[in-house]
This record gives C-alpha cells, structure tokens and sequence, in this order.
C-alpha cells in the first residue's frame, strides 16, 4: 500500500500540473504517464492507495471550484483510492513525534519551511504511517528529508518507472531529443 503527496496526485488529476525533482526546476518528463502506470500496476495486484486528506485538501484548492464533485466522485466511488483522516492514531503518533522533537530542542526537525507547512507536511506523514502504507510518493523536499528521519520511505516520482510503451531501445537514447521524440536518423542511401 502507499500514499500519495499533492504533487504526485495532481499530475493525475490537474490538466497541465507538473512535478520537479527535489531541488530542481526543470519538470520530470513523463511524471503523468509514471504515476498512471504506477496506478495501474497498483490496481492489477489489489492494492489500494492511500490520500491524506491534507493531501485532498491542497488538491482541491488547485481544482476549478466546477470539477470538485466530480473529482470527488471519482476518487470516493473508486476501490483503488482510499481518503483517509487525520485521526485519533495519527495524532497520538504525531503528538509523539512532535515531543521528542521539541526535547531534542529542534521542533521543526532541521526543516528550514514555516512552521505551517511543517505541521501539515507531518500530518500528510503521520497519515500515510498510521493508515499501512509502506512508502509514500513526493516530490516535496521538506516530505523527504522528513521520511529520512522518521524512517520511512518517500520515493519521487521520477524514481517511478515508465510504462513499457515509452522506453526508448537504448540504441537509440542517443538520438532522444529535448522534447522527447526521436530524431530523424540521416538518409544513408545514395
């Protein structure tokens, strides 16, 4: 089972949303056809995946006010998607966690974001713990340094594999160009 941050599900459900690596600028190619495929092998062995509702929350703040149900509608009648809460256990988990950070005399745990975005990025954790996933998907660095010290994985989206159909043969990763499409190989005929 995993959980998906903002950044993960928005490529999938936000036309035009892109995802960076950590730290970077330029856009992951293919971060769409990643997490469809990534959603599909999921499904295929009856695995579900879990969305914090902070997750949903931000989501749907980037969501024309018009395709809310909609999307709602999807993601709640869907097997594959559960929504879960921040709840009782997960904030006697986070209350824990929160406690020994403040004794060690570091309440944001080395992260240098805003207190705000430090409790909700600890909540989107303390969710996807408490629910049973194994991993969660983010690309937000504050996420993944924050999984480094709980000890839990968070893996990027551009560590997803990509769907059989876009592997280029390696003979031809050379001639790949920027965008994406092979180049025209040179007529070799006289």
């Amino acid at each position: 089972m995993i959980a998906l941050d903002t950044n993960a599900l928005s490529v999938m459900f936000i036309p035009g949303a892109v995802v960076s690596e950590p730290g970077a600028d330029k856009p992951i190619k293919y971060a769409k056809e990643r997490m469809e495929f990534l959603v599909e092998r999921l499904a295929r062995a009856g695995e579900t995946i879990i969305i914090p509702t902070p997750v949903l929350a931000e989501l749907l703040a980037k969501v024309l006010p018009e395709r809310i149900p909609k999307l709602l509608t999807e993601l709640g009648g869907s097997r594959w998607f559960r929504i879960e809460s921040f709840d009782t256990p997960a904030a006697v988990e986070l209350g824990a966690r929160t406690a020994k950070a403040i004794a060690s005399g570091d309440k944001r745990e080395g992260s240098k974001a805003d207190h705000t975005k430090v409790k909700f990025d600890r909540q989107i954790l303390v969710i996807a713990m408490v629910s049973g996933a194994n991993e969660l998907i983010s690309n937000d660095p504050h996420l993944v340094s924050l999984g480094e010290r709980w000890d839990f994985p968070v893996r990027g989206v551009h560590d997803l594999p990509l769907p059989p159909s876009l592997i280029i043969p390696p003979i031809l990763v050379p001639l790949e160009e920027s965008d994406g499409k092979i180049a025209s190989l040179p007529n070799m005929h006289p």
